[in-house]
């Protein structure tokens, strides 16, 4: 699996006239990916948001999400090749901002609405929201587990959350989930002086991700392991080979979940 970056396409350069240029380019990088059995998928950018009152930002956000499924498209991604979407921010009043996103959400064409997943944040949507917010669109949920560790208002137990999560993907289509773990460095200050540091945020992604604390959460949460996980490390593609070996040596049982077959459709 690989994240796309929505920065592929600049949204404000004649993107439509971009993607027909490039027609046969995107096609070939869409068979490609195929024929390795490579699932992409994209995040939107953290200002893309559909809650917000702002009008002129929420038609953006839809153009945005437009021109992103409209680039899957035109690379032939299966139905697996989604677009993952954060609610947004409170702004003052939570049920109204609910309100706006749902609003907009329906008013997304059909083509962009079936690429959307909807994830938890470490701050204003648990993912009991979203989950209720996904129920009421007809779209599956992506488990964020360091941004549910960091808001469950609700107390909901990890386990719920998985199954809830699992729950809201059709059957046809593997799920995705994001897995982190918490920077636990302290940094330098450049705003206190030299010499100043500033404690760790448990919300900010570090390096690497904790061997035994991936595989903690796999052994108390086996149904996990149907789903694909994107790693969210700042080490990125070494994150990936580290926590690929760690697994090998630590817990050979669940390593054997790298080495399964995987059945990937291409086109729709």
């Amino acid at each position: 699996m690989y994240r796309l970056s929505p920065y592929l396409l600049p949204v404000s350069a004649a993107p439509a006239e971009q993607m027909e240029e490039c027609e046969a380019i995107l096609a070939f990088v869409g068979e490609l990916a195929c024929r390795h059995r490579i699932r992409l998928t994209m995040h939107a950018l953290a200002y893309t948001t559909l809650s917000t009152p702002d009008e002129q930002l929420a038609e953006r956000g839809r153009r945005e999400l437009t021109l992103w499924s409209q680039l899957m498209d035109a690379m032939g991604l299966p139905a697996d090749s989604i677009i993952v979407l954060h609610v947004g921010g409170i702004y003052e009043d939570k049920g109204a901002s609910m309100e706006r996103f749902m609003r907009r959400l329906d008013s997304l064409p059909g083509n962009v609405h079936r690429r959307l997943t909807l994830e938890n944040d470490d701050a204003s949507y648990s993912l009991a929201d979203v989950h209720q917010l996904a129920q009421h669109a007809g779209l599956p949920v992506v488990l964020d587990y360091l941004h549910f560790l960091n808001h469950n208002p609700e107390g909901m137990a990890l386990g719920e959350a998985v199954r809830r999560a699992l729950g809201s993907w059709p059957a046809n289509m593997r799920p995705k989930m994001h897995f982190s773990s918490p920077r636990t460095e302290m940094k330098q200050s450049t705003a206190s002086g030299p010499g100043s540091v500033l404690p760790p945020q448990w919300t900010e992604h570090a390096d690497f991700v904790n061997p035994f604390e991936f595989i903690r959460f796999l052994q108390e949460t086996p149904d996990a392991g149907r789903a694909d996980f994107m790693l969210e490390a700042r080490a990125r593609d070494l994150a990936v080979l580290r926590l690929t070996a760690d697994l090998r040596r630590f817990a050979p049982a669940l390593a054997l979940l790298l080495d399964e077959p995987r059945d990937v459709s291409c086109g729709e």
